[in-house]
């Protein structure tokens, strides 16, 4: 596996790559740190596939977690992990290396973007943010969900944390992750990933939404949040006891029950496990 910007922007963008200036491609290799990806971080792991290069990711960015609550999961559930989303790419990958751990077939629900990098495709499930997507994707994404041997995980929001009303959370969750979890019959485990991106971040996000640029910006910092701020952090990620899907019932909206979902989640450090519904 190779980093490649240019392959990457004649695969995403194949009638426009030839008029974009080579300087704002070196600029974008250096914003996403494709040097550093290929000389250090990847070298090491480079035969690695799934689980195996998530968790070798992690020894190789000398980062480290306390999770809480894993030791509760029954590893014969059949299960949809879902969690905020702090920062956007690595997050999954920190997941990945753990929930890996307990469970032998683990598939991502990540942004089509996340393929090319080809040693965690035999745990991604990619769908497509901007555009149509393809059907190929839908069915696998389909045939995961109603798999009795396919421990699930996703990020409702879809979108990485931002700062919202003063502090920084998700956006509003997308209410399919109840309806597809109920017609799937998969108890939900929610789950809460206590870490942040750089200041940096955040302001440039900031900056996008005063101006109203529409191209997320913030998906191209994402690589250098891992390799730059992420590198030789401790994390603590909280998991909840598994809500059975027959909780959400007609009682509540699916959006309702989305929005008690995420508030589960968001509680989960001073709780160390997910209420009842009531």
């Amino acid at each position: 596996m190779t980093i490649d910007v240019d392959k990457l922007l004649q695969t995403k963008l194949p009638t426009h790559y030839k008029k974009i200036p080579r300087l704002a491609i070196s600029f974008l290799k250096w914003l996403i740190c494709q040097k550093d990806m290929n000389e250090f971080v990847l070298p090491p792991i480079r035969q690695c596939e799934g689980v195996d290069f998530a968790q070798g990711m992690t020894k190789v960015l000398d980062v480290t977690f306390d999770v809480h609550g894993l030791d509760d999961i029954d590893p014969d559930g059949h299960y949809l992990f879902v969690s905020n989303h702090p920062l956007g790419a690595f997050d999954g990958i920190c997941y990945i290396s753990i929930l890996g751990r307990k469970f032998k077939n683990i598939k991502v629900i990540v942004n089509d973007m996340l393929m090319h990098i080809e040693n965690l495709r035999p745990v991604f499930l990619p769908v497509n943010t901007l555009g149509r997507q393809k059907r190929e994707d839908m069915e696998a994404i389909s045939q995961a969900y109603m798999s009795p041997d396919v421990q699930l995980m996703t990020f409702p929001a879809g979108l990485c944390s931002r700062y919202i009303d003063g502090r920084v959370q998700d956006t509003e969750w997308k209410k399919s992750v109840i309806t597809q979890a109920v017609a799937a019959k998969r108890d939900i485990v929610p789950m809460y990933f206590d870490g942040r991106n750089s200041r940096t971040f955040y302001a440039v996000e900031l900056l996008r939404r005063k101006l109203g640029i529409k191209f997320n910006i913030g998906l191209l910092l994402l690589p250098r949040q891992m390799v730059k701020t992420s590198r030789g952090k401790h994390y603590n990620i909280f998991i909840g006891k598994p809500i059975p899907y027959t909780a959400f019932d007609g009682s509540r909206t699916a959006k309702e029950w989305t929005l008690w979902l995420r508030e589960q989640c968001y509680a989960l450090p001073k709780s160390k496990g997910s209420e009842e519904p009531r």
